[in-house]
């Protein structure tokens, strides 16, 4: 099957922007690393903070509305109401240490010293996934407010109930519409690399975890994340998923069914549509495609990488997303 056409959402995420000069190889390999264990990133346009590291949007809370008139009467002024958010822009870092002579022994050194190091942008990515999800910024300052905080109570049309009832065993999925006015990721204003570097610090002494020291290659990696929701509506969330036991087909088709009714309240105009859930879930939406009477089937993205769709929604695994989760109330 042929891939989907960039749209102008897809020219602004990740998988485009790597591609651009002023992002360097080591930047660009940890940025595809990142998105292996969190895909999300394949979907969100990536934008600068447009206030150092705080974005700063006016969202329009209601439209303006007309007069009718006929010819010689006159028209009343009207006005917009608008809110302000503010989205910050969080920091997680960490040092990689690998013993020299590991590397030294082994068949292939510079391989070998890179899966290593691939371990650690791994751990560095589910930081990050649990901060986009699970983030309360009021809670730690030096993180954001995750999608969960955001949808943390039941509102129709923005957070929506399953129905499961039994604590700590819920999950949910997001439903997110992607674009530079709706749902986007930012890092930090004038940041090189997308907000991610990477410092080759040498071999060093460095201390071992029981006692004593050895020599080891250090890197530095440090990401610098945010997300910003400039309408409301283009962040759902379908919540209450009972995983306590197997979901049955029944169960399936009505989330599936829930999903549909909830697209419907996105709002209209560009932008990429992505389904976000963990590993479970994907399983349940790749046992769909097995219908043929179902609207989940298997395609390509723009990058030629294999995704379910449901109907023009993208399915994202995101294991961040938790299966024992509260029973989320009003």
């Amino acid at each position: 099957m042929a891939a989907i056409t960039l749209s102008s959402t897809d020219r602004l995420t990740a998988a485009e922007l790597v591609k651009r000069d002023g992002v360097s190889d080591d930047q660009r390999r940890i940025i595809e690393q990142l998105a292996v264990t969190n895909e999300m990133l394949l979907d969100a346009p990536i934008v600068e903070a447009n206030d150092k590291t705080v974005n700063t949007q006016v969202i329009r809370t209601a439209l303006p509305h007309g007069t009718k008139r006929v010819y010689n009467q006159g028209v009343g002024t009207g006005a917009s109401q608008t809110d302000t958010i503010q989205d910050v822009v969080a920091q997680v870092a960490i040092y990689s240490k690998v013993d020299r002579s590991l590397v030294k022994n082994a068949s292939n050194p510079q391989d070998f010293l890179m899966q290593e190091q691939a371990a650690f942008l791994a751990g560095l990515a589910n930081d990050m996934a649990d901060d986009i999800f699970y983030g309360d910024h009021g809670k730690d300052p030096a993180g954001i407010n995750g999608f969960a905080t955001r949808r943390n109570k039941i509102v129709k049309d923005l957070c929506i109930s399953m129905g499961g009832s039994t604590a700590n065993k819920q999950t949910s999925i997001y439903i997110v519409k992607w674009g530079p006015q709706n749902v986007k990721y930012i890092y930090p204003r004038e940041a090189s690399g997308l907000g991610v570097q990477r410092e080759d610090k040498g071999v060093q002494t460095v201390a071992a975890p029981n006692s004593g020291e050895f020599e080891a290659y250090v890197n530095y990696y440090q990401a610098d994340y945010g997300i910003a929701v400039g309408d409301p509506r283009s962040l759902i969330r379908i919540c209450n998923i009972d995983m306590s036991q197997e979901m049955t087909d029944a169960q399936a088709q009505a989330l599936i069914k829930k999903i549909l009714a909830a697209k419907a309240k996105l709002p209209q105009g560009d932008g990429t549509v992505s389904i976000l859930c963990n590993a479970d879930v994907m399983s349940i939406f790749d046992q769909a495609t097995l219908s043929k009477a179902n609207v989940v089937y298997t395609s390509e993205d723009p990058w030629g990488r294999p995704v379910n769709m449901l109907r023009d929604m993208r399915i994202r695994r995101c294991d961040a997303i938790s299966n024992e989760e509260a029973v989320v109330t009003a």
